[in-house]
This record gives C-alpha cells, structure tokens and sequence, in this order.
C-alpha cells in the first residue's frame, strides 16, 4: 500500500501532466526511483546531460560559478519540477550544479531514454516544451530584472518567487525558512546581502515581513507586489 501511495505521488510532476494512465505507467516505470541525503549532489555544471531528474519528495538548490569564481543560487527546484531538463532535451553540458537541500527522493531517466519517450509520446512531449519555455520565460524576466527593475523591486520578486518555490502557510503568513538563507536572496537578487538585511529591515518596521531564526515570513505578498512591479 505505502509502495502504490509512494509511486502515486511521484507521478504528479511536470512531465505527467494530463497524461491518459497508460501512458503514465509507461513513463513511470521507464524511471529509476533515487534518494539523496541532503548536501549531496545530483550532477555538476559542466557534466554531460546523462540523466534527467524529477523531484519527487525534498527540495534541490541549482546554483552556477561564473569566470571569477563566484557562486549564484539561481532557484530551488521542488516536487514534481524537472531538474536538468533544457540540458538533457538539447544536449548540452549541465550549466548549473545540482544539489539536495534536504533529503531528496527524485525519479531519473537516462537521456537516451526519456529523448526516445519525448518522440514516441506526444503528451510527454509537449509537458517537456511547456517545461522548457516556462523556464526560459522565467529567464527572461529575471534578465529583465536585473536591468530595469530597483534594488528594492529584484529583492521582492526573490521573495515572491521563493514563496512560490519553497514558501509555505505559517500562522501570520507566508513562511521561506530553512534551507534558504538571505544569502540566497542576495545571490538570486544580485545584490549584497548587507543591501537584502537593510532592505528586509525596513520592510519589517513597515509590516511587509517579520524576519525571525533562519526564516523570512511574508506577512503582506500584495504589498510585496507591488514594490515588485
């Protein structure tokens, strides 16, 4: 029972969305079930795209060094997101490195074999194109937000995104808590993280957050969004 329970849940991700039940049998048992503990890592930027991961249980950080050997957290990948797609479906090295925040149970597929279950399956298929044009949306507005939006604004789209991501309902409002940190949110926002401290400072003196132990507490996400736009 708690095996059926388990596989049912894997199969609600990214890559399952509306497909028949046959179809998703197919594309589950294709799969290898993983576990990580947390700290350990999926694959590294740079690696060849050999394995395609779907987060079924835990949280994954994908973080990029740049040249000068700087480290950026780019987002946290949750259950049911597909983690190395675009790599995997173009086949080109990994540009990020994958790591398991907390333990991680993912479903994997070698690439060889999800590219030959994208052709032969067209609703699998086009879950991949969605996959893969949200994610290049979203660079495309993170581009934008580096260029044109204030300091204030990029911290608060970091702070909405990550409720999306990771957030969850706490007893005053939206809680981001461990594993993220602010050093997260700088990184994400392209600024200091004593310009994030300030900046989360004033918005607790004005009631948009309340800043606790590891944790940011988003008490009020329509004011957030607007300080956003």
């Amino acid at each position: 029972m708690n095996q059926a329970l388990s596989r049912s849940n894997l199969a609600q991700g990214a890559l399952f969305t509306d497909l028949d039940g046959v179809t998703a049998e197919i594309l589950l048992n294709a799969a290898s079930q993983r576990q990580f503990p947390a700290g350990a890592t999926l694959f590294h930027q740079g690696d060849a795209p050999s394995q395609l991961f779907q987060v079924g249980t835990g949280l994954v950080r994908l973080t990029r060094v740049n040249p000068e050997g700087e480290q950026t957290t780019l987002r946290f990948m949750g259950p049911g997101d597909l983690v190395g797609c675009v790599a995997v479906f173009r086949q080109f090295p990994f540009p990020a490195t994958a790591t398991a925040s907390k333990p991680t149970t993912v479903l994997s597929w070698g690439a060889a074999q999800i590219l030959d279950l994208l052709r032969r399956y067209p609703t699998v298929s086009a879950n991949a194109l969605d996959t893969v044009s949200d994610r290049a949306r979203e660079m495309v507005d993170r581009l934008a937000e580096m260029t044109n939006k204030s300091v204030e604004a990029r911290v608060a789209s970091v702070l909405l995104r990550l409720v999306s991501q990771v957030g969850r309902n706490g007893s005053t409002g939206l809680e981001i808590g461990k594993p993220v940190t602010r050093k997260d949110v700088s990184e994400m926002a392209g600024v200091s993280y004593f310009t994030v401290s300030r900046i989360l400072g004033d918005w607790q003196r004005q009631g948009l957050v309340r800043l606790g132990r590891a944790r940011i507490v988003v008490l009020d996400p329509r004011r957030l969004a607007q300080v956003a736009t």
